[in-house]
């Protein structure tokens, strides 16, 4: 669910590099996009005041924004969080492999389901377009359920092969979870905002057929932060690529005994902000799932709606058609709504999100087997929120791309903020929480959340 208002009364591809973010992670493969309980946010954070600063704010910081766009994916019962995080299992690594094995006339994709590029709109799309392969020669219908990258690319592939091909999806719009709106002059993306790794990226080239470009990106250029906390969590990932049964440990038994307020920031934005999840949930071997990201991260122009809506040209899809169940057998699928419609094909793609598939929100008869239950058991529905600030004037430093805060009494909270000013040229900030702050922040009102933020800001003045 995503919440919008005004404020309460209270890339050139060569310009893009490698980043620190990607060289902390060393021989670690992916750096996608723990908090410790104690840093779990406390309404007391809405009224803090003063800090250190952190050196990005130039100008006076208004009592409040002109608008604002707040996300609360795990309150949205179509996507029950934002992506999926590998979580401590006796499966492992296989659990990705599992769950995207077909069960008869089913075939399964998602992002959930890729093993080279877990919990990134490269890794859905990759999917989708390896369900469309595995079905290439089986004749008959499809019913693809779902709408996002993943549903949309094996959609795309088979009605360009000759195929019947019918999309489902609950929500009134494509995209899934990738949702761009008009947003303080620019568009704003309320699900992923970046391609991870431009290089070989076939994100990229969609992106370019849809007539969207890149924005080079540069998490190097930065404000705020901590090079301890960097090299603190450099030792970290080091640890965890020499942690034995990495699979089934979590990343917290690699933590020293005390945790300080720097490393907990550090781990704020390494882990809560990238996996969605604390290290407490998240299997040591997270961090060394999938294949190297090269080349550098990009936001988009458009914003990925413009990407799904490309993607979704001609396709018969049919919205706001909720999924109640999925009756599977040797004769077929026949999939039943919410309001009792159902339809029948040869064959399906799945593509729900490993949070709805978790939560049982969709009935499947026969139950999915066991090998099923035992992939999802392995991964877990991480947590990435965010939160858009519209102003009528830019009050913080205009060149840097990304502004670090350390709040010296709840380092987890509102740890890392875009500069929209320098991506989009027009006076907005994007902030992030993850993990188990998001969690909490979900249960917060829209005046209570915006508050928060905006004493953080007025404390990064110092």
């Amino acid at each position: 669910m995503n919440y919008s208002g005004t404020s309460p009364d209270l890339p050139a591809l060569s310009g893009i590099n490698l980043s620190r973010r990607s060289l902390v992670l060393g021989g670690l493969a992916l750096g996608t996009t723990f908090a410790l309980a104690a840093c779990a946010p406390s309404k007391r954070s809405a009224s803090l005041t003063g800090g250190a600063g952190n050196g990005a704010i130039t100008g006076d910081v208004p009592e409040r924004p002109t608008s604002f766009l707040r996300t609360s994916w795990s309150t949205d019962p179509f996507a029950e969080g934002s992506y999926s995080f590998l979580a401590p299992s006796d499966v492992g690594t296989d659990a990705r492999i599992l769950l995207a094995a077909p069960v008869g006339p089913l075939h399964f994709a998602g992002e959930s389901t890729s093993s080279s590029a877990p919990a990134t709109t490269h890794g859905a799309l990759e999917s989708g377009r390896r369900a469309a392969t595995e079905i290439a020669d089986i004749p008959g219908t499809v019913l693809v359920i779902g709408a996002g990258f993943a549903g949309l690319a094996a959609a795309r592939a088979l009605v360009d092969a000759g195929r019947e091909v019918i999309v489902l999806e609950a929500r009134d719009r494509t995209g899934g979870r990738a949702h761009t709106v008009p947003f303080g002059g620019a568009l704003a993306d309320l699900g992923p905002s970046w391609i991870h790794g431009v290089t070989n990226n076939p994100m990229v080239q969609l992106a370019a057929e849809g007539g969207v470009e890149p924005i080079a990106f540069d998490y190097d250029n930065e404000i705020g932060g901590s090079e301890k906390a960097w090299l603190f969590f450099e030792e970290l990932t080091e640890s965890a690529l020499d942690a034995g049964n990495a699979e089934a440990r979590p990343l917290s038994e690699l933590l020293p005994d005390s945790v300080n307020v720097t490393q907990q920031w550090a781990l704020s934005v390494e882990v809560s902000n990238e996996y969605g999840t604390d290290a407490s949930e998240l299997a040591i071997a997270a961090l060394d799932e999938g294949k190297a990201i090269r080349g550098g991260d990009a936001l988009l122009d458009k914003g990925y709606g413009a990407i799904t809506d490309y993607l979704a040209t001609g396709l018969d899809v049919r919205l706001e058609w909720v999924v109640s169940e999925i009756e599977y057998g040797d004769d077929g699928v026949t999939v039943y709504s919410v309001d009792g419609a159902q339809l029948r094909a040869n064959l399906a793609v799945v593509t729900l999100p490993v949070g709805v598939l978790r939560a049982a929100n969709v009935e499947f008869t026969p139950p999915l087997p066991s090998d099923k239950v035992d992939a999802l058991a392995g991964l877990g529905s991480g947590l990435l929120d965010k939160l858009w600030l519209a102003f009528d004037d830019v009050f913080w430093d205009t060149e840097a791309d990304v502004i670090n805060w350390i709040d010296p009494h709840n380092p987890g909270l509102w740890p890392f903020w875009v500069n929209g000013y320098k991506a989009f040229g027009v006076p907005v900030l994007l902030a992030f929480n993850g993990g188990g702050v998001a969690r909490d922040l979900a249960d917060w009102s829209d005046d209570e959340v915006v508050a928060s933020a905006m004493a953080a800001l007025s404390a990064m003045a110092g």
